[in-house]
């Protein structure tokens, strides 16, 4: 017959992570001369079936034939047919005339094959469509999953699909049981983003098709590269949180996760909240039978009322979410606070019997419980003439009295600092600055102003940093910064990825940086010293001169508490293989004491090379931006008690300027009187980029100055 065959789209599909190996993904299409085409399309395709005995499916358009696997759902939306749809349409596919209308239309489709690295947003747009079929074949490293981000979306709302349909599947071809999700109807704006999708391995498809007899048809969404991460896992602890994978993205298909959450005590309740739960549709059937959380045995699928959001259990309690190969949701969020009966032991212990005891006769070496439990998880000093107990922490460690309610965390389950009263700095008030000799000073901020407050002159002894030799006189909605004009701005590199996240020079041999840039993901071990490059003195990215200096990495030190999905100790400490010699171009920026204030409206800065718009590209100049400091109280309203005492957040409350992807672990630094610079905070985390109501949020460092001091050995 001299037929032609081609294969569809822009090529064969590939995918790294199949189960077996690779996989691919092929369809064919055969071009026929005009006059066999006219023969073919004579005599059906039911007759050519039977005279070439094939069982897949075979459909012609002018002079193309097609032949399809014998999927049900395939044909349909490779037209842009609703599934629901398909017997009124494919009804009237057999009146000729309309047939012929359907598959030219239906086949009159643009294909693109997009690749984002990490680090990087690729951009998926449609504003005024000529065809009325589109798909887009995303891909992203092995090892990663797909975040796609549907910014714009007119015609998003559940109803007809004979409008406009957007469709995302977690696979390359679009088969009907591997939709992610679906949106059709009217065309309709919504707040933005309209939602954030994941996928379960590093492909994703994207179809839009619409009615060209209808007006409108805006589709704007950017993808990016998400390390892939477990789920589930032991938890020990007084409080925390638990979401589904990817929070508040839509989780991805195939999952499976179980988590424990257990007490540090016995004897303790669990207080269980469920702040969100969004895994079926509420129109859906109550079976729970395709996603679902289980949580000690009853299974949730569906909206609850507010009356059944919190409840209380014994621990330990099992949770276990699944969610099947297609149609995804939001998920769920779910708070956790472990307590006593609160109204018969305010601020006290709890013995097994009910009984309370005050805080300070644990571990004092009398039994006060019937059974022991105050006395239970205490030991002995071993030097001779010291007093009896200590703490003893879960992993068996004791904790001296004094350490006791200092400010600094020695037991991985923080229960040496749980229900304190006491002023971490012993005789000192929180507010007060602490100098070496003890001695308290009531003075707003006095390290490093130029005046000797400290009677042994320590306030104004470790004050060779924060100045900018060089500065004479993207960050989203920043302007470019001049060479040496952030001398502390670090980018933190690895060779195949480039830049990935910012840093903040301390002193000669350490970095400040967020503790979410080193977690490992399947094919990247980011909590590996040796991957990483350090580039200082900086300002055109990967342009190196006799200003930039570049060190390796000897370790990385990340804060036992990180929490990755609440981003709470969101810090990490970097040291440098060889110290670094300050200059004009690289200089250190100041840590603040734990005493230090930022107030709020405060304005600050925050440099970076990250994304200048957030579905844009990294920026090539570094990039500076002003904010200001917004009180605690007020971003925690904005991002529902999300907002934890060791986060601060700043911004422009009507959006326009922000922190975006690649700025994390980046400085934000204040002036003070002194005219130097001090870290108020490290990028840690956001609702998308420079949105009204959404600042960024920042790890504050002054939380951690004993943290940064311990563990740097006095060497900051």
């Amino acid at each position: 017959m001299g037929l032609r065959e081609l294969v569809c789209g822009a090529g064969a599909s590939f995918s790294s992570e199949g189960v077996d190996g690779l996989r691919v993904f092929y369809c064919s299409k055969f071009s026929a001369p005009p006059g066999v085409g006219l023969e073919v399309q004579r005599y059906g395709t039911s007759h050519l079936q039977r005279a070439l005995g094939v069982t897949n499916k075979l459909l012609f358009s002018k002079n193309e034939l097609y032949s399809l696997e014998r999927d049900n759902d395939t044909l349909p939306l490779l037209l842009g047919v609703d599934s629901e749809d398909d017997d009124e349409h494919m009804g009237k596919i057999k009146n000729p005339s309309l047939q012929s209308i359907k598959w030219q239309l239906g086949f009159q489709a643009m294909s693109f094959d997009l690749y984002a690295k990490y680090g990087n947003n690729r951009t998926l747009s449609l504003v005024s469509p000529k065809k009325p079929y589109y798909q887009w074949r995303l891909r992203v490293p092995a090892g990663h999953v797909v975040r796609l981000v549907v910014v714009t979306l007119h015609g998003a709302m559940p109803g007809s699909c004979s409008a406009h349909k957007l469709s995302a599947y977690d696979f390359l071809l679009p088969l009907q049981n591997k939709i992610i999700a679906r949106w059709c109807g009217l065309p309709l704006s919504g707040p933005s983003p309209v939602m954030k999708l994941m996928s379960s391995g590093n492909v994703m498809l994207v179809t839009f098709s619409f009615n060209r007899q209808r007006d409108g048809a805006i589709f704007k969404a950017y993808f990016q590269a998400v390390p892939k991460t477990g789920c589930g896992g032991s938890l020990l602890a007084w409080n925390g949180t638990v979401t589904s994978p990817y929070y508040p993205s839509y989780y991805p298909p195939n999952l499976d996760c179980s988590w424990t959450i257990r007490t540090p005590f016995p004897g303790y309740l669990l207080s269980v909240t469920i702040v969100m739960l969004d895994i079926q549709d509420s129109s859906s059937s109550d079976s729970c039978d395709k996603d679902w959380l289980d949580i000690n045995g009853i299974r949730l699928c569906n909206p609850i009322v507010d009356s059944s959001r919190k409840r209380i259990y014994s621990s330990p309690v099992f949770l276990h979410f699944h969610s099947d190969e297609s149609l995804t949701h939001k998920g769920f969020y779910i708070l956790f606070r472990a307590f006593t009966q609160e109204s018969s032991c305010p601020r006290q212990f709890r013995c097994g019997d009910g009984r309370c005891v005050p805080l300070r006769k644990v571990c004092d070496g009398v039994k006060d419980c019937s059974d022991g439990r105050d006395e239970a998880r205490c030991c002995k000093y071993h030097s001779p003439g010291v007093g009896r107990c200590h703490l003893r922490c879960p992993n068996k460690v004791c904790v001296p009295r004094s350490s006791v309610c200092d400010g600094i965390i020695d037991c991985k389950d923080r229960s040496d600092e749980m229900n304190c009263t006491r002023a971490w700095h012993r005789g000192c008030s929180p507010s007060s600055y602490k100098c070496a000799s003890g001695k308290c000073v009531n003075k707003k901020n006095p390290e490093c102003d130029g005046i000797k407050d400290c009677g042994d002159g320590s306030d104004e002894m470790r004050c060779g940093c924060g100045t900018r030799p060089k500065k004479k006189s993207k960050i989203v909605g920043g302007t470019d910064a001049q060479l040496g004009a952030w001398p502390w701005q670090v980018s933190l590199q690895i060779e195949r990825y480039g830049h990935v996240c910012g840093a903040s020079l301390v002193s000669s041999r350490w970095l400040l940086s967020a503790a979410h840039c080193f977690q490992d993901s399947d094919a990247i071990k980011y909590s590996d010293a040796r991957s990483w490059k350090v580039y200082l003195g900086m300002r055109v990215m990967n342009t190196v001169n006799n200003a930039v200096a570049t060190r390796l990495v000897r370790r990385v030190v990340l804060h036992p508490q990180y929490d990755q999905f609440t981003s709470d100790y969101d810090i990490a400490l970097l040291e440098l293989s060889t110290p670094v010699f300050f200059s004009d171009w690289v200089q250190p920026v100041c840590v603040p004491a734990a005493s230090h204030t930022f107030s709020s409206g405060t304005t600050c800065f925050v440099t970076g090379w990250g994304v200048l718009t957030e579905d844009g590209e990294l920026a090539t100049l570094l990039q500076e931006a002003t904010v200001k400091i917004i009180g605690h109280s007020t971003c925690n309203k904005l991002y529902d008690d999300a907002v934890t005492p060791r986060m601060v957040c700043a911004g422009n409350l009507q959006g326009g300027v922000d922190a975006c992807q690649g700025d994390s672990g980046g400085p934000l630094v204040c002036q003070e009187k002194g005219r130097r610079w001090f870290l108020a905070g490290i990028v840690s985390w956001g609702e998308g980029c420079a949105r009204q109501n959404r600042p960024g949020v920042y790890t504050q460092v002054t939380k951690f100055s004993e943290w940064i001091h311990q563990q740097t050995k006095g060497q900051v």
